[in-house]
C-alpha cells in the first residue's frame, strides 16, 4: 500500500520546488500538507484503483491489445481522485482566506501527487 502511494506522489514529476502562481507562506503550506496527507490517507483505496487501472491500461497497450474500456475505467478512477482534491481545495481555500491558500494548496499537490494535480494555476485564477 505505501509502496503505490509512494509511486503516486511521485509519478509524472521528479520533486523539484517550483513556484506555482505565487510564493505561499509556510504556514500555508504545512496546512494544506497536512490536509492533503490526511485526505490522501483517508482515500487510500481510490488511489490505489487508480494507479491499479492505470498499470492494467498501460501494460495492455504494451503488450499491443489496446483496450478502450481499460483506459476509461484508469480515467474514470483518476477523475475521482481528482475531484476529490478539488472539494479539499475548494474547502481549504475559503478556510485561509483566498489566493494565497490556493497557490499553498496547489504547490503541495504539485510537490506530493504530480498525477492528481487539479489544474495549471495561473497568475489570475484562484
Amino acid at each position: 500500500m505505501q509502496e503505490v502511494l509512494r509511486r503516486l506522489y511521485s509519478r509524472g514529476r521528479p520533486h523539484t520546488r517550483k513556484t506555482v502562481g505565487a510564493q505561499a507562506e509556510p504556514a500555508l503550506e504545512s496546512r494544506a500538507t497536512r490536509a492533503i496527507r490526511e485526505y490522501l490517507d483517508r482515500h487510500t483505496t481510490n488511489l490505489e484503483r487508480a494507479a491499479r487501472l492505470e498499470k492494467k491500461a498501460e501494460r495492455l497497450e504494451k503488450a499491443g491489445i489496446p483496450s478502450e474500456s481499460a483506459r476509461n475505467r484508469a480515467e474514470r478512477a483518476r477523475r475521482e481522485v481528482v475531484a476529490g482534491l478539488a472539494a479539499l481545495r475548494v474547502s481549504f481555500v475559503e478556510a485561509t482566506g483566498g489566493r494565497e491558500g490556493a497557490y499553498a494548496f496547489d504547490r503541495v499537490v504539485e510537490l506530493l501527487c504530480p498525477t492528481f494535480m487539479l489544474h495549471r494555476p495561473s497568475a489570475g485564477r484562484i
